[in-house]
């Protein structure tokens, strides 16, 4: 074990350097698999909010399919996804979200999260990549764990994103925005309020866009202060409604899993048919008791805090949100147009 005497400030901050290398050098070969949503450190910090300085296992893998393992190696940096061959090609085997940060063309510092969705079809794997923002244009000084991903194929690897691309993709979100089946418009939905935690997200591009869903975010608590992370004792609602039929249903579907919602008795029908037009969905908490409310019915919820903390830092939805909690953000920049899909 490793001791450093505090006698002077100088060594004091050369030990407390080493004593964090011999951890990263002791950080442990992580394994995951079977269905679920699994988390590991960042090292670059969590995006947006809705987590405390302290827990920073904000990177995420959710694998969707009972074959699918992955491993991450934290000193070689080295993340490797693999599942059975006898899927099909819309079937969805997992996903990689990485967080990380980057300088805006303003000078501020942004969230920015990198989201590698996975689909494999006998021996062929397809990437699709998503970069989360909260701001428009390109990035600077981009801060994000150099972690590669690579596929399993048999008793190989295949190297899908090096770390390089990653910043790349990070720096420049038109790079993903090229390949994007289309393009997604986030903007206030009051636009006499600009201002308020009320924004509506649309497919296309000025008056050919159609609205897609409204969300907005309350808190008693934290009024116009900044959202480091979501009141755990407090009272809060996370809004989402429904304004068109045709959001994917595997879309919905995916939602529900990866924040933790797809066993709620209340939302059985959304599970299988996805949502409707003008359905809404309300996750909150009074007094730190959770609950759902769907559609006006409601149930008790005590995972209310973890799945909303989820979708606050994980969904690019809850990251223009949080971000509108912060004292950087101003009018101007609050709203969005990026090349993302939408909910996931």
């Amino acid at each position: 074990m490793k001791t450093c005497s505090l006698t002077s400030f100088g060594y004091s901050v050369v030990c407390l350097a080493l004593l964090a290398l011999s951890g990263q050098a002791n950080a442990a070969l992580s394994e995951f698999s079977g269905r679920g949503v699994y988390h590991f450190a960042s090292n670059s910090g969590c995006a947006a909010a809705a987590t405390s300085s302290i827990d920073r296992n904000c990177n995420r893998i959710a694998l969707d399919v009972a074959d699918a393992h992955a491993s991450v190696d934290p000193q070689s940096h080295a993340i490797v996804i693999g599942a059975a061959a006898s899927h099909d090609s819309k079937t969805v085997i997992g996903d990689v979200l990485l967080h990380g940060s980057g300088i805006a063309a303003d000078g501020q510092r942004v969230p920015l999260s990198l989201h590698v969705l996975l689909r494999r079809s006998g021996k062929v794997w397809k990437s699709d990549t998503y970069v989360h923002s909260p701001v428009r244009g390109k990035f600077g000084d981009i801060v994000l764990d150099p972690y590669q991903i690579s596929v399993r194929e048999g008793a190989s690897e295949r190297l899908l994103f090096t770390a390089e691309q990653a910043r790349d993709v990070l720096a420049q979100p038109s790079i993903a925005a090229r390949v994007a089946s289309y393009f997604v418009v986030v903007r206030p939905s009051d636009a006499h309020n600009p201002a308020a935690d009320d924004i509506t997200i649309a497919l296309g591009v000025g008056r050919v866009s159609k609205s897609l869903m409204r969300a907005s975010f309350t808190s008693e608590q934290l009024g116009n202060a900044e959202l480091d992370q979501l009141p755990e004792k407090g009272t809060w609602s996370l809004n989402l409604q429904a304004l068109s039929s045709q959001i994917p249903v595997w879309v919905v579907q995916r939602q529900l899993f990866v924040f933790g919602l797809e066993d709620s008795p209340l939302l059985k029908d959304v599970r299988q048919r996805g949502l409707n037009k003008r359905d809404t969905l309300e996750l909150g908490a009074v007094n730190g008791k959770g609950y759902l409310r769907y559609n006006g019915r409601e149930e008790s919820f005590p995972a209310a805090y973890a799945s909303g903390s989820a979708f606050m830092r994980d969904s690019f939805i809850g990251m223009i949100l949080a971000w509108r909690h912060s004292p950087q953000a101003t009018t101007a920049s609050a709203a969005t147009d990026t090349a993302l899909q939408p909910a996931q």
